[in-house]
């Protein structure tokens, strides 16, 4: 049902990535016209990210060690993901989750809001994930 509202979805992979995702914001949404905002990030890595999301002057540091935490994890599944984060953002830079993990959902998304953080890594998947985080990083560095 959700296939109509979200252009972006062209293949059976694409599908298959729809079937994955819509669990993650089934809660989240009351009305499926609301899909687009929720999803179209998983299909598309050439987003505008929101004026409102930009993150603020801690963001470089964030999305370093997010990158240096991910990039040699074994095994992509959430739950890993969340476990090297937490240890590399709230533990070693001591920072509250808020803070730790907004710049990480923006540098997916584009946006403050989306889909659950972790869960979306895992099925964006390691390149696209670490990508998304330098692809930030340079931005509010530059």
């Amino acid at each position: 049902r959700l296939e109509p509202h979200l252009p972006v979805v062209k293949t059976d992979d694409d599908r298959a990535l729809l079937r994955l995702a819509t669990p993650l914001v089934q809660e989240r949404m009351q009305l499926l016209g609301e899909a687009p905002d929720l999803l179209s990030f998983l299909f598309d890595a050439n987003f505008e990210y929101q004026v409102d999301a930009l993150p603020g002057p801690e963001a470089p540091q964030i999305l370093e060690a997010a990158v240096a935490a991910l990039q040699h994890l074994a095994h992509w599944e959430h739950e890993q993901i969340e476990a090297a984060l937490r240890v590399a953002l709230i533990d070693e830079l001591g920072l509250k989750p808020r803070l730790a993990f907004g710049p990480l959902r923006t540098a997916l998304s584009g946006r403050r809001i989306s889909p659950p953080l972790f869960e979306s890594m895992e099925l964006l998947g390691k390149q696209s994930t670490l990508e998304r985080l330098e692809r930030l990083r340079a931005f509010v560095s530059a």
